[in-house]
């Protein structure tokens, strides 16, 4: 994932902190309730992992019985 690099303003007060801070969040939330099955999918993409749905198996190995 790709994150754009930033600085913060040094002169915000708690109060606007907070405010940025609430809204952030609940767009955080409500991005991951539209877009949670998308958002999972391009996540495992970044780290090279797959859903198990989207493995495929190899079921013809050899079982020691």
């Amino acid at each position: 994932m790709n994150t754009l690099p930033f600085t913060l303003p040094e002169d915000l007060s708690p109060p606007v902190a907070l405010a940025l801070f609430e809204l952030l969040q609940a767009l955080t939330d409500a991005l991951w309730q539209q877009y949670e099955i998308d958002l999972v999918e391009l996540i495992m993409e970044d780290l090279n992992q797959y859903p198990a749905s989207q493995q495929s198996f190899d079921f013809d190995d050899d079982l020691p019985f």
